[in-house]
């Protein structure tokens, strides 16, 4: 399939400038006959195939969504028709995939497509609350306010996933940077050095002989003991595909003291902020709960979160839907529950949002600071004790010479 940028005339000798799709240039005239519309000038643009590469390249990073999302919000908060707005942007970016995508959002709005439809189509896992806050735009005639508002929600989001991965992060390579030093000292140095006692005929303290005896074991199936990791790794790969093995994970996790804590404030915190921006947008509370949840990785919380939607359907409150389900964290409730009395449902999931999202930027600073003595101690312990079991039977010897 071919684009094609036009201009044309249309009944009203208003002139027209867009992009089309089609697949040669003589069907591309024929479409714009069919509209109504007289062509002053028509050249192709860009030509591409539908294939799993285009599907690659056309996926979006959160950075480019964020750039792409406030550039637009701009351009129509200045009142530039949103064709325009579109070939606009993508004349002036450097990114080709970017470009492309724009394009195709430009051809499907000229074919009579929503903005919201054709973000959809021409955007490979796009979160469903984006389309549906662009359609709640839509519906209200505040495109470039919502946009703007959307943009913002996606960058503050965006820098808060990053912070809890950077947090985590910091441990989980410490802790594989500390194992594999131990793991090079019992296989590479400890058989080198202990090999100095093979000729002494003493009886080697119990710690030098459980060494030598896991050096040895290390030694001898160290392969197969890093392709049995590596086979348990593609097991759990595999079946953390099934929501049925992901929802049990979750569940245990979610008990944990430090982890647990992480997944349910961060999840809460995300489904407060999708929650507002899509309330605020003039979304229905159900298209609201659902999109909202949708989102969410912690799949406990997601499914409490339908739960409580039936209710909702059937009648419900919103605070006692999600209160009976214990869907949230209780201060997430607190505030929801103050929200919907007081009207004022978007502005206090935003608050509850902006404050727990910096208690947990708070504890995750704690927790990483904690964490760093904690293995250097245990780090130390270990070599501690591997330099010990070499060092006993030397000072054996020793007493025994004197």
């Amino acid at each position: 399939m071919s684009i094609f940028e036009y201009k044309a005339i249309d009944i009203n000798t208003k002139e027209l400038k867009g992009s089309i799709e089609s697949s040669t240039l003589k069907s591309a005239r024929r479409k714009l006959r069919e509209k109504g519309l007289t062509i002053v000038d028509i050249h192709q643009v860009h030509h591409y195939a539908f294939n799993f590469k285009n599907i690659q390249i056309s996926r979006l990073s959160k950075s480019d969504l964020v750039v792409f999302t406030r550039q637009l919000s701009s351009l129509l908060l200045a009142t530039i028709p949103i064709d325009e707005a579109l070939r606009t942007i993508a004349k002036n970016n450097s990114k080709k995939h970017l470009k492309r995508t724009i394009t195709q959002i430009a051809v499907s709005l000229s074919e009579g497509h929503s903005l919201a439809k054709s973000f959809e189509r021409n955007i490979p896992a796009l979160p469903a609350y984006y389309v549906s806050t662009v359609e709640a735009g839509e519906r209200s005639g505040e495109l470039g306010g919502v946009l703007e508002f959307l943009a913002n929600q996606i960058e503050r989001e965006y820098r808060f996933k990053q912070k809890i991965t950077t947090a985590l992060i910091y441990p989980a390579m410490v802790s594989l940077i500390a194992f594999s030093v131990v793991v090079a000292l019992l296989v590479f140095a400890v058989p080198q050095i202990v090999s100095v006692f093979a000729d002494v005929k003493q009886e080697l303290p119990p710690l030098t002989i459980f060494i030598i005896n896991l050096s040895d074991f290390l030694a001898n199936n160290f392969l197969y003991l890093a392709l049995t990791f590596l086979a348990i790794l593609l097991i759990l790969n595999y079946a953390l595909k099934f929501d049925s093995v992901r929802l049990k994970l979750h569940t245990f996790l979610g008990k944990t003291p430090i982890i647990g804590k992480i997944m349910i404030e961060a999840s809460a915190i995300h489904f407060a902020r999708i929650f507002a921006l899509l309330h605020a947008s003039g979304s229905s509370i159900l298209v609201t709960l659902k999109n909202a949840s949708d989102g969410l990785n912690y799949l406990p919380m997601r499914d409490a979160i339908n739960q409580a939607t039936i209710k909702v359907t059937q009648g419900s409150s919103l605070f006692l839907a999600l209160s009976e389900n214990k869907a949230l964290p209780p201060m997430t409730l607190y505030m929801l529950a103050s929200g919907e009395a007081s009207g004022k449902l978007s502005e206090m999931l935003q608050k509850v949002a902006d404050n727990q999202e910096y208690e947990l930027d708070n504890y995750t600073s704690k927790v990483v600071s904690m964490f760093e003595p904690l293995m250097i101690l245990l780090m130390g312990g270990l070599v501690l004790v591997i330099v010990l079991a070499i060092l006993l039977p030397i000072f054996e010897i020793n007493q025994i010479s004197l």
